[in-house]
């Protein structure tokens, strides 16, 4: 998932109706992923991928929206063999992508996709790894990760790279995990990445080359109905900057809504714009811009506490 940042919205006239823009749409091309992370609840939804006519017909909708899609809710694109399809079809309706993925299987055979003109920005979740019972060694996993990247920095990548290390706590319990992250990407890079002043300091990102950084967080709580309330009160960007839609063509107010919990609608009945005008989302927008979660699921989202003031 992204980690949103405060952003305004703006809104355009399209035939007598007032069309909001938002700053991005996740779309989940498919629930399935090579990996079992702890930091990942389990998904109730059984695997779907998105085929590519409903991904076009979606495409042509959402760029009404906005112009930038993140392939990704839960799954990992990459597994996908033709990737480079879905992008293509992004390409066509001018939309640029954000790929998030584990790189677990990452290969030559992905080179030509992730070069794709369509691409805005590659983040690679490095915490993955540690987050996973594996045969592979740490090497193993990281170094095609870092090959490719040499591969796109020959090509004269123009989108941004990013390494996601989100497993900071106050406990260090990934520090000797990190530090060994942190030697890897300073022998490639020429780096001078210090663990310590990195917990000590807790910055969001370091830029280690051009178009190239490292994103640091903290761990956090995936929303789940069978969690304790937060606070019925507050503030969240979902349905206001992002909203996201499902493999399955659920659409769902944020990006951590993996289990359609809010369930606003299903891009097979409906457009999208008629499901955003649904009174559930209008009841969201109204309650967020007046400090009130209407939604359970938002009482119990821990995530989104990082946006009360």
């Amino acid at each position: 998932m992204d980690y949103f940042v405060i952003i305004g919205y703006n809104h355009k006239k399209n035939q007598g109706n007032i069309i909001k823009k938002f700053k991005k749409v996740h779309i989940e091309l498919t629930n399935i992923c090579n990996l079992k992370c702890t930091f990942c609840p389990p998904k109730l939804f059984p695997n779907k991928i998105m085929d590519l006519s409903t991904f076009d017909i979606l495409n042509a909708q959402l760029k009404e929206f906005t112009k930038e899609l993140a392939y990704h809710i839960v799954g990992d694109p990459l597994v996908l063999g033709n990737l480079e399809e879905y992008l293509d079809i992004s390409l066509k309706h001018n939309l640029k992508v954000n790929i998030t993925t584990t790189a677990n299987n990452i290969s030559q055979k992905h080179y030509k996709a992730l070069i794709n003109s369509s691409i805005k920005q590659i983040n690679f979740s490095l915490n993955s790894y540690n987050a996973n019972s594996h045969k592979k060694s740490f090497e193993e996993y990281l170094e095609p990760i870092l090959e490719f990247v040499k591969f796109a920095q020959e090509e004269k990548h123009e989108y941004f790279i990013n390494f996601r290390i989100w497993n900071l706590d106050e406990e260090k319990t990934a520090f000797e995990f990190n530090k060994k992250v942190f030697d890897k990407i300073n022998i490639f890079f020429g780096s001078n990445l210090y663990i310590d002043e990195i917990y000590k300091n807790k910055p969001k990102n370091i830029r280690v080359d051009r178009k190239i950084f490292i994103n640091f967080d903290e761990y956090f709580v995936w929303p789940n109905l069978k969690n304790e309330i937060v606070s019925q009160k507050g503030f969240c960007y979902g349905l206001t900057s992002h909203f996201g839609i499902l493999s399955n063509g659920t659409v769902v107010p944020c990006c951590l809504d993996l289990d359609a919990n809010i369930n606003l609608g299903n891009i097979h009945q409906s457009t999208v714009k008629d499901i955003l005008q649904t009174n559930r989302a209008k009841n969201m927008i109204k309650g967020f811009k007046n400090s009130i979660l209407v939604e359970e699921l938002c009482q119990k989202c821990e995530y989104r506490t990082r946006f009360d003031f």
